[in-house]
């Protein structure tokens, strides 16, 4: 009897003692620092900042391709630089059956906004190539939603990475876009 209970007094004391392990802070050094040193990242740091988020008008074409529909987003972003993969992704997605995303299945490569100039390369596989109708749709649509932002004036569209004359072969494309 006495050795359960001393078994049992042991048991605990060596949970306990993993416990009180497992919570103690670890050490916030690098092997061969000074602890007295090392401060916690600033504020403002990429991981600290907070969600922005900016209400914009999507447009979308309506279901029989006639026309386009403008449709209220909200887009979220930290860095003022993702707000226009935000909004283009908002252009790739709606929850109205009544409206069309005409951009839903073009890849967004890459955005760069530089002296007003917005540049978006995006990937067009063969399940996104519409008629000239439904491409020059695509193409108001992607003016219309990126010239809310101010400072965008222009927009270069590259598809792979290239500066092409049309975007899916149907229309004439502008270089760049320009507000009118």
């Amino acid at each position: 009897m006495k050795k359960g209970i001393y078994l049992a007094i042991i048991i605990c004391a060596l949970s306990v003692l993993a416990l009180g392990c497992e919570s103690k802070p670890a050490a916030n050094t690098v092997q061969g620092s000074d602890p007295a040193t090392n401060k916690p990242a600033p504020a403002g740091t990429k991981d600290n900042q907070e969600e922005k988020s900016q209400e914009i008008k999507v447009y979308y074409s309506d279901v029989q391709v006639m026309q386009l529909e403008p449709n209220t987003q909200t887009i979220t972003y930290k860095e003022d630089s993702e707000k226009y993969s935000a909004a283009y992704a908002a252009l790739q997605k709606n929850d109205q059956k009544e409206l069309i995303p005409l951009w839903e299945n073009v890849d967004l490569l890459s955005t760069k906004l530089e002296q007003g100039t917005l540049t978006l390369d995006v990937h067009i596989p063969d399940k996104a190539r519409m008629g000239s109708s439904g491409e020059i749709l695509a193409i108001d649509a992607l003016k219309k939603t990126f010239f809310q932002f101010d400072e965008v004036k222009n927009i270069q569209l590259l598809v792979d990475g290239k500066q092409t004359d049309s975007l899916m072969g149907q229309a004439e494309l502008e270089n760049p876009l320009t507000r009118e």
